[in-house]
């Protein structure tokens, strides 16, 4: 009997309905051991629920997402087998840390081992900067660092956003929409497939996550350092194609534009280690000065506060492909000065609203 080979549109509807249906099956499952052994994330100094709640929800997105993408995968790319093993090693290390804790040390080894892994036996590294301050070229031992560092940097960046209900989920599906569209545009249907066996599973677990019900469930470091990591890749391949002159569109900025599809985690990010750094505090101990934790202060609920941040992000997007023609640099300083005035304007309301009970004092007559 001859080998059935899927492809095209058929093999990326393939992973994504793989992948929904994976991770819908999945997730109940998940949720019935994790209340049954009592493998749930307690409330803390730093976290924001006051109620015990199911973790581990990375699992679901983790098997629904490798599921679907090797489904629709085959014969698209050579090197499967080792993304396929650095996402393993990062979804092992991810549950371990959800369920005993994990040295953050050993966390970060485990995030350069990843990038070590995609940079050296896939073809997922930079080879050019894109004319950025007038760099043409570099030592080829220099992009295969930066890509390790740009692979951990998005890791780090979109774990630090999973902080309320939904948001996480939603800037993964808003960045894997634009980067899968873009990748079928461009004819690169392996990385399609990828895209569309992530979101398939991202979608499926943001309705667990955004409910009040008994079906909620965070994804835990299980689901961020997959998800992350996979951004990251998504991000390496977008620039790529451009620099290989491979993109549908010959864009002027590509990589001020990719920074613009990861704004909120990599300005959150920037913004973070800054005050950090300020207030001579350790990168790796947790707080509550996220801009998401900022619009829960404000007043917004979770629901509210992923909305608008979603939107932002959408924006954002919009706006640099608008401006791709100013250049890399000048496109970066407006997105990081629109954030830098947004995040401002919430600061702002944020200290308003809590000096408001101290002032507001009524004078007796």
């Amino acid at each position: 009997m001859p080998e059935l080979m899927i492809k095209g549109w058929p093999a990326i509807l393939l992973a994504f309905v793989s992948s929904v249906a994976i991770t819908w099956y999945y997730l109940p499952k998940v949720l019935k051991v994790v209340n049954e052994r009592h493998l749930l994330d307690k409330p803390g100094k730093h976290k924001i629920h006051k109620k015990e709640i199911p973790t581990l929800g990375g699992i679901g997105i983790f098997a629904g997402f490798i599921f679907g993408f090797l489904m629709g995968v085959n014969g698209y790319m050579p090197y499967v087998s080792y993304f396929t093993a650095a996402a393993l090693l990062l979804f092992f290390i991810g549950v371990k840390d959800d369920l005993v804790y994990i040295n953050p040390w050993k966390k970060l080894a485990a995030e350069i081992a990843t990038g070590v892994i995609i940079a050296l036996f896939t073809d997922i590294h930079f080879s050019s900067l894109h004319g950025f301050l007038g760099i043409q070229h570099l030592p080829e031992w220099a992009f295969y660092l930066i890509t390790v560092l740009i692979i951990v940097l998005i890791i780090n960046a979109y774990n630090l956003i999973d902080g309320i209900d939904g948001l996480a989920a939603s800037i993964g599906i808003i960045a894997t929409i634009f980067f899968g569209v873009w990748f079928f545009l461009s004819g690169d249907y392996g990385y399609t497939i990828m895209a569309a066996a992530l979101l398939g599973a991202l979608i499926i677990f943001l309705g667990y996550n955004i409910t009040d019900g008994p079906k909620k469930i965070f994804m835990g470091d299980t689901g961020s350092l997959v998800i992350g990591f996979t951004m990251a890749v998504f991000a390496i391949r977008f620039n790529e194609l451009d620099a290989a002159g491979r993109s549908f569109i010959d864009l002027e900025s590509t990589p001020s534009v990719s920074i613009a599809v990861l704004i909120v985690p990599l300005y959150d990010t920037l913004r973070v280690i800054i005050l950090r750094m300020r207030n001579h505090q350790s990168f790796f101990v947790a707080d509550n000065r996220h801009v998401h934790h900022m619009m829960l202060r404000a007043g917004l609920t979770h629901r509210q506060s992923t909305l608008y941040i979603s939107l932002f992000n959408i924006l954002m997007i919009a706006l640099a492909l608008l401006l791709d023609g100013i250049g890399i640099l000048w496109l970066g300083l407006v997105l990081l000065v629109i954030c830098g005035v947004a995040s401002t304007v919430i600061s702002e309301i944020v200290k308003r609203k809590e000096t408001l009970p101290a002032t507001a004092v009524k004078v007796p007559d």
